[in-house]
């Protein structure tokens, strides 16, 4: 009789074609874009510079060393402008930032004389963070080339001095020994929409499941001495393997058709196991969650609303939208309670860090009680309403 529920089941999703679409072709559609949206936040460049004008009554020695000193940043396209009109600068001529300062700054600052300003004006809609690291560099910038004069006068060789900044070198250190791999955008973006796109199984789950009670259907089958037990499981293993085909088609995406637009290609380097358990436990998670909005809603109108709108907040609360790095400290701790964190951590830790099965067994743990608690729930509603 389970192989007739199972051959039920698997009739019914091929045949739900818009589903299907909703599966597969919308976090395609994400991890695309985000992952070449957020490119350039994993990287040491841009792929457009921001426009920075420097404006001063004389284009002297220190204007044009701090001119060179900026240029040399990724971030910054730097040149020196007279600058009548700093709005029509901005807007029309499309800088981001404009820089004020006076000519001798330098030799003030020599001086000890601290009656001199320097002034920057953005618009409105520029982060703080950008404006943070120009103003970070103006003043790298001026302390270089004031330590270059001092050390002149001195006959002090200025090169390994001024060049240490380039010395400086980022190392990544990894959970797991031989695991190396350079961080971007497509290992964020990969596992997060598609941990969502596996919770959005509830829609054909809900769609046939809720079908079946309106339509008599379960009751057709419990009359021939069918328990509610394998009635449930036959929704769990048709839709488990859909997962799996999501979660293998999402990591092609990644490997294949990201770079092709430009972006970076995903690395899978952690071990193939633990992303299968991962991906598994997940899957049962959403699944069950999918099961119990099935029961508790009358109609698929109701539960599209009730999946969609929980899966959102899930995902919103769960570094899925928003990487849980940018969030303040308040929301990264919320996010532990989002069972699209527990995925997700668990993915990155796998994909990104070479994590092994102990730094992952807390999220599935927290993974398997959430869809037995979703599947039990789901089991009494659906007992009850008999």
């Amino acid at each position: 009789m389970f192989k007739y529920l199972l051959k039920k089941e698997f009739t019914l999703i091929f045949r739900d074609l818009h589903a299907l679409l909703v599966l597969f072709v919308m976090p395609v559609i994400f991890i695309l874009i985000m992952s070449l949206a957020l490119k350039n936040s994993y990287s040491n460049s841009v792929d457009t510079p921001l426009k920075v004008a420097i404006s001063s009554s004389k284009n002297n020695k220190s204007i044009k060393t701090m001119i060179e000193s900026l240029n040399k940043s990724n971030f910054f396209e730097t040149k020196y402008l007279e600058i009548e009109n700093k709005k029509e600068t901005l807007y029309k001529q499309e800088y981001d930032f404009i820089i004020e300062i006076q000519r001798d700054y330098i030799e003030r600052i020599k001086l000890n004389d601290d009656n001199f300003k320097v002034s920057i004006y953005s618009k409105p809609d520029i982060s703080l963070q950008k404006i943070e690291l120009l103003k970070n560099l103006i003043s790298n910038a001026s302390t270089k080339i004031i330590l270059e004069d001092l050390m002149l006068a001195q006959k002090i060789d200025t090169k390994n001095v001024l060049d240490f900044e380039a010395k400086i070198q980022n190392n990544y250190i990894y959970k797991k020994d031989n695991f190396e791999i350079e961080p971007t955008s497509v290992q964020q973006s990969v596992p997060a929409w598609l941990v969502f796109s596996m919770f959005f199984i509830l829609i054909p789950i809900s769609n046939t499941f809720i079908n079946e009670k309106n339509f008599g259907t379960i009751d057709r089958i419990r009359s021939i001495n069918v328990s509610l037990f394998p009635i449930l499981l036959g929704k769990i293993v048709p839709y488990y393997f859909i997962n799996q085909i999501q979660v293998v088609f999402m990591i092609l995406v990644g490997i294949y058709l990201v770079p092709l637009l430009g972006g970076d290609s995903l690395e899978i380097k952690g071990n193939i196991a633990l992303i299968f358990l991962v991906s598994s436990t997940l899957s049962f998670a959403s699944i069950s969650f999918a099961l119990l909005i099935a029961n508790i809603s009358r109609t698929t109108e109701e539960a599209t609303t009730i999946g969609g709108v929980s899966n959102i907040i899930l995902a919103a609360i769960g570094g899925i939208m928003v990487p849980k790095f940018v969030m303040p400290k308040f929301m990264q701790d919320f996010s532990d309670y989002s069972p699209m964190s527990w995925g997700l951590e668990s993915f990155l830790e796998v994909f990104v860090r070479g994590g092994s099965f102990n730094d992952i067994s807390t999220y599935l743990y927290n993974m398997i009680v959430f869809a037995i608690i979703c599947l039990l729930l789901a089991y009494t509603l659906l007992k009850k309403r008999r």
